[in-house]
């Protein structure tokens, strides 16, 4: 897939600022809406399997709660699951230009499974409102919706574990070694744990937001929600700070720092805190609780993904760095050739020149003796055929005579620039004569 590394550019160093913030926020929608669509199929398809054949059933309508209240529209599908992820493939390209790592063919290979997916959950979703589809169909789109959008978030995890890891960027080209290093299943893990966590969390805030007369309605299924979705947000919320530690434990020494650090122990407070909410929400009952736990949830969400970019960012120092020094080669590269273009359509005026010459040049200068800087005679015959560089050097002054102070910038125009030079070449050349 060498082919895709010519739809790039190289950024520029602002360029590479602003990607770094756009990721984050690229981040900050994908991830909570993804969670919900695959914990909320997850469930719905547990609990679809448990029902059998009898739509009356309290499974059945287990099934249907979460696939209809934690799976959005359509739209929503294209606009935070799908677009979000093709944005970031082209914003990996920018970031990794030039870079040895096969960032760009996993994200495509991760966009493809993931949209493939979320089609099939939406198939998966619409099949409980027909009641002419056969089970067994159901069924299947259910697991292949749940197969794709993991084996995407699986190659999503590679992608990231190999993005922290520049060290093994060489390798990435022959991936089968790395596919199951123990980052890589510890960041999958843990993000599937995190998606039903939440979604256990996001059953709880709906439930309470139900009108009170369905509540008034169905007590029972209400209590059995309410218990079956705070034991799912409990169970899996409790797993992740072992999660969140293996991930620590087996990030490179690169991706880690004290800030990285103290966002781990802020997550695992934030985590320790729900725990504690979701049982008094089981145990006392009290619904306004559950409003309180969603919000720390997704407080908690927000952390964990700028620690993680935050580790990112530490990883991929050196190569940023390497790319802010070449944006800043290519464009001064850039500005030469304009500036080149430029002096090859503008003539010079020799009286021009002279103005020149006599109001700043002869301060320093005179053809046949040394004053501040050296003689026009010694130094204009190593530019009698090489003039451009003379242009240049007028242009964007350095240092050459260790006997000479260096010569200020004149802030000449490029017609001052060549016509005070070809002043100068003609005048040594009539010297001569």
């Amino acid at each position: 897939m060498d082919f895709l590394k010519h739809f790039f550019l190289p950024p520029s160093a602002d360029h590479l600022h602003l990607l770094k913030y756009i990721i984050l926020v690229i981040y900050f929608i994908h991830i909570p809406f993804i969670s919900l669509m695959i914990g909320g199929t997850f469930f719905s398809f547990i609990f679809r399997l448990l029902s059998g054949n009898d739509q009356n059933s309290r499974n059945w309508r287990v099934s249907r709660e979460f696939i209809d209240r934690l799976v959005f529209r359509k739209m929503a599908g294209i606009i935070l699951g799908v677009l979000p992820l093709i944005v970031l493939m082209l914003i990996e390209g920018q970031v990794f230009y030039d870079a040895d790592i096969s960032v760009v063919p996993f994200m495509l290979i991760t966009n493809i499974l993931v949209a493939t997916g979320i089609t099939l959950v939406y198939f998966y979703q619409y099949s409980f409102r027909e009641t002419g589809i056969n089970p067994s169909i159901q069924i299947a789109g259910g697991a292949l919706a749940l197969l794709f959008l993991f084996a995407g978030y699986f190659v999503f995890s590679v992608n990231s574990a190999i993005i922290l890891d520049p060290g093994r960027w060489a390798v990435v080209n022959s991936p089968i070694k790395f596919l199951f290093s123990w980052n890589v299943i510890a960041r999958f893990l843990h993000f599937l744990c995190a998606a039903f966590a939440v979604s256990g969390v996001a059953m709880i805030f709906f439930m309470f937001n139900w009108k009170e007369s369905e509540r008034e309605k169905d007590p029972e299924f209400a209590d059995y929600m309410k218990k079956l979705s705070g034991g799912i947000a409990i169970g899996f919320t409790l797993v992740q700070p072992l999660l969140i530690f293996w991930n620590l434990i087996t990030l490179p020494d690169q991706a880690l720092s004290g800030v990285v650090y103290i966002l781990t122990v802020v997550v695992l407070f934030l985590l320790f805190i729900i725990t504690l909410t979701l049982y008094r929400l089981l145990k006392e009952s009290k619904i306004k609780l559950g409003n309180n736990v969603f919000v720390l949830f997704v407080v908690a969400l927000i952390v964990m993904i700028v620690n993680d970019h935050e580790a990112r960012e530490n990883s991929i120092e050196n190569h940023t760095n390497l790319l802010t020094s070449r944006a800043v080669e290519i464009k001064a590269a850039i500005q030469q050739e304009r500036e080149a273009a430029m002096a090859s359509s503008i003539q010079p005026d020799i009286k021009l020149g002279e103005e020149i010459y006599n109001k700043q040049c002869s301060a320093c200068h005179r053809f046949d003796q040394r004053l501040v800087g050296p003689p026009y005679d010694v130094v204009l015959p190593k530019y009698e055929d090489n003039r451009d560089e003379l242009i240049k050097f007028i242009r964007n002054p350095y240092k050459i005579e260790p006997d000479y102070p260096p010569m200020p910038k004149l802030g000449l125009s490029e017609k001052e620039i060549l016509s005070v030079v070809e002043y100068l070449l003609q005048q040594e050349k009539n010297r001569n004569k």
